[in-house]
């Protein structure tokens, strides 16, 4: 079976998120993004410190959707440099497993 992967990105925003969300699930891109925010980021960007808050989608997929699914995020993404963070996920129940396979690849995208 194709490995499960989450991947996490931010936006600055409850309405980016839930927009972003929708089209990668409306896409079979992931079969599931969950939203947590707001979060309070700190970071370096063009040499000064900032800070914002930020709302992260965790995204559920498989291994090979992932490129698909950075490109996509890549091209909808409000930000210049958008964080995209690719994890292996090791186990997970047969169920789950199952039913994320069957979200991403009933269209014909694997």
């Amino acid at each position: 079976m194709n490995a499960i992967v989450e991947v996490t990105t931010t936006v600055d925003s409850a309405e980016a998120a839930t927009a972003l969300a929708k089209q990668i699930v409306a896409a079979r891109l992931a079969a599931c993004v969950q939203i947590n925010g707001p979060l309070l980021s700190i970071y370096r960007w063009q040499g000064e410190v900032c800070e914002a808050h930020e709302w992260r989608c965790t995204i559920k997929t498989l291994a090979n959707t992932a490129p698909q699914l950075i490109d996509f995020i890549n091209a909808a993404h409000p930000y210049d440099v958008p964080e995209i963070l690719v994890v292996e996920i090791h186990s997970s129940s047969a169920a789950y497993a199952q039913w994320l396979a069957e979200q991403v690849e009933s269209d014909g995208n694997v």
